[in-house]
């Protein structure tokens, strides 16, 4: 909805923005935390760089505004 919405030059691209950075955003926290406990679990962690992705999904979120503000941009989209 957001490639679609950026490549018609669509009124609605501030909505789909909002909503893909928000999904977008919460994917890739939720994957490298999960990778964390995976390879946790089996102690290669350091070998399957999971501490990377981590690490850069928390830069990305705060390059790009926390999920929150995000949220709370998409939510105040939708009530207009």
């Amino acid at each position: 909805y957001g490639a679609w919405a950026l490549a018609s030059k669509s009124e609605k691209l501030p909505l789909a923005a909002a909503a893909a950075i928000v999904s977008a955003s919460d994917a890739y926290w939720f994957s490298s935390k999960e990778c964390i406990e995976i390879f946790g679990g089996l102690g290669a962690t350091w070998e399957a760089d999971c501490h990377l992705f981590y690490r850069r999904g928390k830069q990305l979120s705060l390059m790009l505004g926390q999920p929150t503000y995000w949220r709370e941009r998409l939510v105040s989209a939708l009530e207009q």
